[in-house]
């Protein structure tokens, strides 16, 4: 039995389709709800609440979109309709305020971690991931993007912080958001277009292995510091003693092995059996509970039921591991701008001030729009909608600069707590607001609410978040392109893709373990682009067309004539038979078309060993946006005779005698 669904009320974010437009998204992540006629089966399990507003909307998951209430402008009748309205309201946006409390908790640690790799006071990482999770949630182009302080970052401002001091890095900071703010309002966004598939998928999975490989710390002997005194020490020495989930994302060179291949001893082995079993067990339930419900997050579930075994069952007999109140103090002071806070000497605003923060600002600018914009196309893909990358550069400057004036790192989107955000179904702007404002209560009102968490809890939800970053088809498709044919038929392999993908993806998990993530990123794109233009080049073709009367040749060129493919052009049209054609000579470009100089040169020296070979040449068919490229620089055609398309008609004229593929 079937059940139509009304429509709901209108939204800025949703599309509006009609009629039988197959078009329309179907997905409940897709932009835009159920429509007025869509239908579903009530005999399949749906997650449909029992309840008047559920059935109304059709889906209790929110399509991707900003905050919603969804209660009608009119006046409350009472305190009981107020009370119904909030208690849908919080029906309605369960997912995005239990996803947002999640992210929040779990976002802690790892900033803990961020802060003592940059050389700074955990506060101070810590201001920058509620200021910039607050700043792009309520303005950024892509709801249900997590943003905060990152690892990629940390390294970029340790080397300020040590050889200048925390104010010029807020200088910095204010910068970088100056510079995105710009890139913004140039609207230089689409540049993600040179983004390929296999660059965004490598990014994903090398952040994924990464944090993967970060922790292997937690089950080594190292430094756990606590109290200002310890903090200050780091701050002086600039020397990170302790890096929790270090490196949660690629930091320096060849730091995200190090878990690996530093000499640290290895935990007693009865801790690493408990912090192991309190690990496996928040993995599990991250894993297990989704297919049961989606009522509450399964990561935030997973956190409880790890702590609730560290204190019912390792502590009582007679165990302990790691919490995070064995970690640097989270507990912050209320912002203020630095200009006018006592407690950081700020350098003049001067031109000597810019000559020793440029550099740094420019790097952060650089990183954070490539990491925002990367997770962002990540999310697009996840949620079946388009982001807006133009206004989310904007929010990005905008949270950079008040990150930096108000006392903070600076940072970026987290592709780690945003998969998590997105997967646990807080895909509007709430979940990310909401997540803010919990690290705000937990910073500024009651820390006390994270400091009872076990490490081995949050080893179990980094675990399922290194799971659900890592595109696992991809592997699928890796192992179909390097296993031969044989194999590819044994185990049913059938997703071969090209060697130039499959090499671009591994490159950037090898260069991202051991050198950067930029250089990854930037290395990845520039051998997809490599790769690209070989390929276009070899798609040139020239088809060689002589007259019954063997008086005029046609070569008719089709394909992109740009600077990979001019050498191909030439071999194929030397000067040796050039020297035997008849005296004249037509070039047909009606099937290519010219994209730059190298183009248009190519063409100009064939014209000219033709005319120096005493051959009569014509250029005719040149379609439209050649010729608008060639008209700009008229002055190379002076020489060179053009004919229209209504000057010539080489059915009538040309008879095929040799059709040849060069």
């Amino acid at each position: 039995m079937a059940s139509v669904i009304p429509p709901p009320p209108p939204s800025e974010d949703q599309t509006t389709f009609s009629g039988d437009d197959d078009s329309r998204p179907h997905s409940p992540y897709s932009n835009g709800r159920m429509h007025s006629g869509d239908v579903f089966d009530e005999d399949e399990p749906t997650e449909v609440e029992d309840s008047q507003y559920s059935s109304y909307y059709g889906y209790s998951t929110l399509a991707p979109g900003d905050m919603r209430c969804f209660c009608r402008p009119t006046s409350a009748s009472g305190a009981r309709d107020i009370g119904i309205r909030l208690g849908q309201w919080f029906v309605i946006n369960k997912d995005q305020l239990f996803s947002g409390l999640n992210v929040a908790i779990i976002s802690i640690p790892e900033t803990i971690s961020f802060a003592i790799l940059a050389g700074v006071k955990p506060v101070i990482a810590l201001q920058s991931t509620w200021i910039l999770a607050l700043t792009t949630s309520l303005l950024g182009g892509r709801p249900g993007t997590i943003s905060g302080a990152t690892g990629a970052i940390a390294v970029v401002i340790s080397t300020l912080v040590k050889e200048e001091g925390i104010g010029y890095l807020f200088y910095a900071i204010m910068l970088a958001g100056f510079i995105q703010l710009l890139f913004g309002i140039l609207r230089l966004g689409k540049v993600i277009r040179i983004f390929p598939y296999s660059v965004i998928t490598g990014f994903a999975n090398s952040t994924g292995v990464a944090i993967a490989i970060s922790l292997v710390n937690f089950f080594k002997e190292q430094d756990v510091l606590n109290g200002a005194e310890e903090i200050e020490t780091i701050m002086t020495d600039r020397v990170p003693t302790r890096s929790l989930l270090q490196p949660a994302s690629p930091l320096s060179f060849g730091v995200s092995m190090t878990p690996i291949t530093n000499n640290m001893p290895w935990l007693a082995p009865d801790v690493l059996i408990c912090m192991g079993s309190e690990a496996a067990l928040a993995l599990l339930v991250c894993l297990m509970l989704p297919k049961l419900t989606r009522m509450i997050p399964s990561s935030l579930v997973g956190l409880v039921m790890a702590t609730i075994g560290e204190y019912a069952v390792v502590r009582p007999l007679g165990y302990r591991t790691s919490i995070v109140q064995d970690f640097p103090s989270v507990h912050g002071f209320l912002p203020a701008p630095v200009f006018f806070d006592d407690r950081y000497q700020m350098p003049p605003a001067s031109l000597e001030t810019l000559r020793r923060v440029y550099a740094t600002a420019i790097g952060v600018a650089a990183i954070a729009l490539m990491e925002s914009f990367m997770t962002l196309s990540i999310v697009d893909r996840m949620t079946h909608s388009d982001g807006n990358y133009n206004r989310e550069a904007l929010a990005q400057g905008l949270g950079q600069l008040v990150s930096g004036a108000l006392g903070g790192m600076g940072g970026s989107a987290k592709i780690g707590q945003t998969i998590i955000n997105v997967r646990n179904g807080g895909v509007t702007r709430l979940a990310g607001v909401f997540s803010s404002l919990c690290l705000v209560l937990i910073i500024f009102g009651a820390p006390e609410i994270v400091e009872y968490i076990p490490i081995g809890g949050l080893i179990g939800v980094m675990l399922y978040v290194c799971l659900n970053t890592i595109n696992w088809n991809s592997v699928v498709c890796i192992l179909s392109t390097l296993f031969p044919q044989c194999l590819r038929n044994k185990f049913n392999f059938h997703s071969k893709i090209a060697r130039s993908d499959v090499f671009i993806m591994l490159m950037m998990m090898a260069v991202t373990l051991y050198v950067d993530l930029a250089v990854a990123v930037a290395g990845g794109v520039a051998v997809a682009l490599i790769a690209y233009t070989w390929e276009s080049g070899l798609h040139l073709r020239v088809e060689r067309e002589v007259t019954e009367e063997e008086d005029m040749v046609t070569y008719n060129i089709s394909g992109p004539l740009f600077f990979g493919s001019v050498k191909i052009l030439e071999e194929m049209i030397p000067n040796e038979m050039l020297q035997n054609e008849p005296t004249n000579v037509m070039i047909v470009l009606e099937e290519t078309e010219v994209f730059d100089w190298s183009g248009m040169v190519c063409l100009k020296e064939l014209h000219e060993r033709l005319i120096m070979l005493g051959k009569a040449v014509k250029f005719s068919y040149i379609t439209h946006t050649s010729k608008r490229i060639m008209e700009k620089s008229s002055r190379m055609w002076e020489d060179v005779h053009f004919m229209d398309a209504e000057d010539i008609d080489l059915d009538e004229e040309m008879v095929i005698v040799e059709d040849e593929e060069m």
